[in-house]
């Protein structure tokens, strides 16, 4: 009997979740495909960059917190090794012409741990729920 090794990157890449792959330094190593189609990001425009700068908040907003509560959630994630699901967020992302548009996500952030038990990735998840709020 022949077993496959399967192929992770194109099983994560193709999951029907939004999510995204930040290292510890909060730099974006991977994304789903899902998650590029709904930020309206390319995989290439984004791996590389920090998660904060890649999604920044709406400059126009004064009030925005988005990035805020997004770093402080990754931190505890790092600090804990625990899963840290948060309630629902309003983080605006900028439409194709640059508008930023109101947005709510259901956003959890999770280890990956490597063999010795730190936390290698962070497997930062967001469920967008803008209609539910929005309704």
């Amino acid at each position: 009997m022949t077993t496959n090794t399967p192929d992770y990157k194109l099983i994560f890449d193709s999951m029907p979740s939004q999510y995204v792959i930040v290292d510890p330094d909060f730099v974006i190593v991977a994304a789903t495909d899902t998650f590029l189609e709904m930020t309206g990001k390319t995989r290439e425009g984004i791996v590389g960059m920090n998660i904060l700068e890649a999604f920044p908040d709406d400059p126009d907003n004064p009030e925005a917190k988005g990035t805020e509560i997004l770093r402080d959630s990754i931190q505890r994630v790092l600090d804990t090794r625990a899963i840290d699901i948060l309630p629902p967020v309003r983080y605006d992302l900028p439409d194709a012409t640059g508008k930023y548009v109101v947005r709510w996500f259901k956003p959890l952030n999770a280890p990956a741990l490597d063999s010795q038990g730190e936390v290698a990735y962070i497997l930062h998840g967001a469920e967008d729920i803008t209609t539910q709020m929005t309704n």
